[in-house]
């Protein structure tokens, strides 16, 4: 499978519709969407909701205050709002109310620019994206991979859907449908038991049989989608969506994101501040680096957006770090931008923004 066959794979979050569970009940300023995986939980306009892993430590208080709090903003509560369902109040020090969820509160993140960002995922290690994962079977997960949210068996398999009325003889010496033990029962409305073409109980998804690939040795591996046949990966939610622009290419360090024409792209980790007065000022700037420059009006997608530059053009921003492309790569595959800047004590610096970038670990 290409890249390009990758890219096209890749879908839009922020086009998911809001959605409420007929016996959930949410506050009205509380929001939720369908991510096929699970549930996301976000604002009443559809900024993303986190929690914090120090919270966990004394339930029912927000530890984030001050400055955390100016990064993280609690999820205030409406005035005279009442708990409802899993959803309750906990105090802040200077008397305002916050929601939090099954006792943890909860928070937005200020790099989140759009409604279906998700740039807080995994911060710092401490910072988790409200989401509830669907219920499975199980000799069946949920894991995160470059496509998205996808299906897999326990050893890390992949899992795929196909023609499994054809399944038969010798597309079944290299198909396995994924079976059912014989007193298994469904989990949920989703999930069904279905009789594979040898006889045994197989798993359905929303009535799509599901198959493992004999091809795939590793974990991960998706050799089923350059098999003969019409199988795809059994995946429940996209991976966020990328600019039309953003390609892939294979180099030393792993696939990256490039430019349409090929080249690395790259992005600030750490402090900026530390950073120009340690390891590259200004001038080191100009003579090696080239921002992404933006056409004016360019919207958001997925963990991509736009921040204004000192002289009015817009560079854009991945996971609300800023992207540049570095002079000193001539072809596409050259890196060696790849740690720029980051002086001998790891202050921060350019890195090469590599694929698996895509992948969002959702659950805890």
């Amino acid at each position: 499978m290409t890249h390009r066959t990758l890219l096209s794979l890749i879908g839009a979050l922020a086009s998911v519709p809001m959605f409420a569970a007929a016996d959930e009940l949410l506050p009205s300023d509380i929001g939720a969407r369908d991510m096929g995986g699970g549930r996301l939980y976000v604002t009443a306009d559809g900024r993303t909701l986190y929690t914090y892993k120090r919270d966990r430590e004394q339930p029912g208080t927000s530890t984030c205050v001050d400055e955390c709090a100016s990064v993280w903003p609690p999820a205030i509560a409406e005035d005279n709002a009442e708990p409802q369902g899993a959803w309750t109040l906990v105090s802040r020090p200077d008397g305002a109310q916050q929601w939090a969820y099954k006792n943890e509160p909860v928070y937005t993140y200020v790099q989140d620019t759009s409604p279906g960002t998700m740039v807080g995922e995994k911060a710092s290690g401490s910072w988790d994206v409200l989401f509830e994962a669907i219920e499975t079977p199980p000799n069946v997960v949920i894991r995160p991979t470059i496509l998205g949210q996808s299906l897999s068996a326990l050893n890390g398999h992949t899992i795929y859907t196909g023609p499994a009325a054809d399944c038969d003889g010798s597309c079944l010496a290299l198909w396995r449908p994924v079976e059912a033990p014989w007193l298994a029962r469904p989990v949920s409305d989703a999930w069904a038991i279905a009789e594979s073409a040898d006889g045994l109980p197989q798993w359905t998804y929303k009535d799509q049989p599901l198959f493992t690939y004999d091809g795939d040795y590793n974990a991960d591996d998706r050799n089923g989608l350059d098999a003969e046949g019409e199988w795809t990966v059994m995946v429940l939610q996209d991976a966020p969506a990328i600019p039309e622009w953003v390609d892939f290419q294979e180099t030393d360090i792993g696939p990256v994101m490039t430019t349409a024409d090929r080249m690395t792209l790259y992005y600030i980790f750490g402090d900026w501040e530390k950073i120009r007065l340690t390891t590259c000022d200004e001038a080191c700037v100009e003579e090696n680096w080239d921002p992404m420059i933006a056409p004016d009006g360019s919207s958001s997608i997925g963990n991509w957006a736009t921040r204004p530059m000192p002289d009015g053009r817009l560079q854009w921003t991945y996971l609300g770090r800023p992207v540049s492309t570095f002079k000193g790569d001539r072809m596409p595959g050259d890196t060696y931008g790849d740690k720029f800047g980051t002086g001998s004590d790891i202050r921060g610096g350019w890195v090469a923004i590599l694929q698996e970038t895509l992948i969002q670990n959702l659950a805890r």
